[in-house]
């Protein structure tokens, strides 16, 4: 887990590096950059950026030869309830019926979704 001080909001690059993290678990600088598709950063942007998440406590890394390997220290699901927490908070009062009401009208449910949401909910 990420240290107390870990920032609850990641930047759009942040986010699209830590993804790359979660799903291969560990990766290189030069790994990093190489997966980045279409909106790839240069190279020396994807290292600045590691070298930021590593000082906010969000990845670590080890010495392999010559290169950094990184590995999260904050999980995927720790990241999303710790941002959906902080809207909650911040965005909608609070409140969860607030949150939950606009994410069901910004989507359009249909009744049926609706239904099999709460289903779902019900049975965990």
């Amino acid at each position: 887990m990420a240290t107390d001080n870990t920032p609850k909001t990641l930047t759009r690059v942040e986010l699209q590096l830590m993804n790359i993290l979660w799903d291969k678990g560990e990766a290189t600088v030069q790994q990093l950059h190489d997966m980045q598709g279409e909106s790839k950063t240069a190279y020396t942007t994807t290292l600045s950026m590691m070298q930021v998440l590593t000082r906010k406590g969000i990845v670590t890394f080890e010495k392999v030869g010559k290169a950094n390997v990184y590995r999260p220290l904050l999980s995927r699901d720790e990241y999303i309830s710790s941002f959906v927490s902080e809207a909650k908070a911040n965005v909608f009062g609070g409140s969860i019926r607030n949150f939950l009401s606009f994410f069901v009208k910004g989507e359009r449910l249909s009744k049926d979704e609706l239904r099999e949401i709460l289903k779902e909910m019900a049975d965990d």
